[in-house]
């Protein structure tokens, strides 16, 4: 007898989610680093003012902020329309021209538009949703030539760090963890349960080979320590960096 095949997470979790934060998603350690984040992601990107990128899942926008503060015309989408709210109001207040969307990254309108994108800290992929139709979808608004950075979790660092109460599947690859107690915006406390989907570095570079993209390199990550070297099982996430195939 055949196993079942496991559930796929809601489509929308993550925006009930991003309803009950807030702003106070701002308040957590893994989202301070976005200084040097976007320092290392310029470079190594290639990028340079004027330069049209893509911000795939841009939650509040801390990134997008940054970037245009370098000179470059950002667009950041978000399935969520909290931190969309958040993310105009953030860059309103730092006096710089970003344009947000609400948008689902599984049907993005855009083609051969874009010199570089980014979907990083788990912004639209690794939610527990169909990443290569995501990736398809950015692959296909990048410029031939253009390039991508992209963040999923470890899966041997989550393998080795498992908490009470957390699931994961081995067939999908996604962890499932639930935090108790969680405080929002408004001063309410419920239960918040998350999804990711884990992946390994030869995982990221099939998947992008899947996408129609070249992948270049994949490096071990932290929040905030960005950096160029080969990812070892301690390091939390992976970044995917890989370019889409010239024009001929």
């Amino acid at each position: 007898m055949a196993a079942a095949s496991p559930s796929s997470p809601p489509k929308d979790w993550y925006v009930e989610v991003a309803q009950h934060l807030g702003e106070r998603y701002l308040g957590y350690e893994f989202a301070r680093g976005a200084e040097q984040e976007v320092e290392f992601l310029y470079s190594t990107l290639t990028m340079k003012p004027g330069d049209r990128v893509l911000d795939v899942g841009c939650g509040p926008g801390r990134h997008n902020v940054e970037l245009a503060r370098c000179g470059v015309s950002v667009v950041g989408i978000d399935l969520a329309p909290a931190f969309i709210s958040l993310a105009r109001e953030r860059a309103s207040n730092a006096g710089v021209n970003v344009s947000f969307f609400e948008m689902d990254a599984l049907e993005l309108p855009f083609e051969d538009e874009f010199d570089a994108a980014i979907s990083i800290c788990e912004g639209a992929f690794g939610l527990g949703l169909d990443d290569l139709a995501i990736l398809r979808s950015v692959a296909r608004a990048l410029k031939p030539g253009g390039h991508l950075a992209l963040g999923a979790p470890n899966v041997f660092y989550v393998l080795d760090h498992m908490e009470a109460g957390d699931e994961f599947d081995p067939v999908s690859m996604i962890l499932t963890k639930t935090l108790k107690s969680v405080p929002g915006v408004s001063g309410e406390r419920r239960d918040l349960t998350m999804y990711n989907s884990c992946y390994t570095p030869r995982e990221l570079q099939w998947l992008a080979n899947g996408a129609g993209l070249d992948p270049q390199f994949v490096s071990g990550i932290a929040p905030g320590e960005y950096q160029g070297r080969p990812p070892t099982t301690q390091d939390p996430e992976l970044l995917l960096l890989a370019r889409k195939p010239p024009a001929g």
